[in-house]
């Protein structure tokens, strides 16, 4: 299984930096980014086209020509599009969606950003979300994208990941510690 998930990342990793070069040379980052994500999205939400994409039982030939509609019907810039086939091409379309995370994670890395997850009780105001960014860019030298995600299991509070740091101000991981703290008394 390791084998397995490092083989997929590296293929990613190649793919997607070759084709974040390739952006920053033609000036268009920005352009295959959001070519990725609608591929992306419809990868996620498309019955079966992440099986389709994983699955060694298709034909070299088969994963080409759907990737080619798909692109077709997207209107991926030819790079990508180029990028996409030549996955399949490879035998490598197992490795897309590592690739698009991948490079992703190369534009926010070229345009300075940082990912902070903040998971609570209910949807965040746009004021906390001003506040959470503030507070971290002043601890930071990185712009601050709040990804948000509700979990009523939180009871009240807060847990927010930056990296692989976290903080967890949650009601629950309160709960928890003084359980435990209970347990060693008694």
């Amino acid at each position: 299984m390791g084998t397995d998930s490092s083989l997929t990342m590296d293929a990613a990793f190649r793919y997607a930096n070759a084709l974040f070069h390739l952006g920053k040379e033609t000036k268009s980052v920005e352009q295959y980014e959001k070519d990725l994500d609608r591929l992306l999205e419809l990868v996620d939400n498309v019955e079966n086209l992440s099986d389709f994409i994983k699955s060694p039982l298709y034909s070299g030939d088969i994963q080409i020509n759907v990737m080619r509609s798909i692109g077709e019907r997207l209107g991926l810039s030819e790079d990508v599009a180029s990028t996409v086939l030549l996955m399949a091409s490879k035998r490598r379309l197992f490795a897309l969606k590592e690739m698009i995370a991948h490079f992703k994670g190369l534009c926010r890395q070229h345009r300075n950003e940082i990912i902070v997850e903040v998971s609570s009780t209910s949807e965040l105001t746009d004021a906390l979300q001003k506040k959470i960014k503030n507070t971290i860019s002043a601890n930071i030298d990185r712009k601050v994208v709040i990804k948000s995600n509700c979990d009523p299991g939180l009871l009240g509070g807060l847990v927010v990941k930056i990296g692989s740091k976290m903080i967890d101000t949650s009601i629950r991981a309160k709960m928890i510690k003084l359980r435990n703290n209970l347990k060693e008394v008694g």
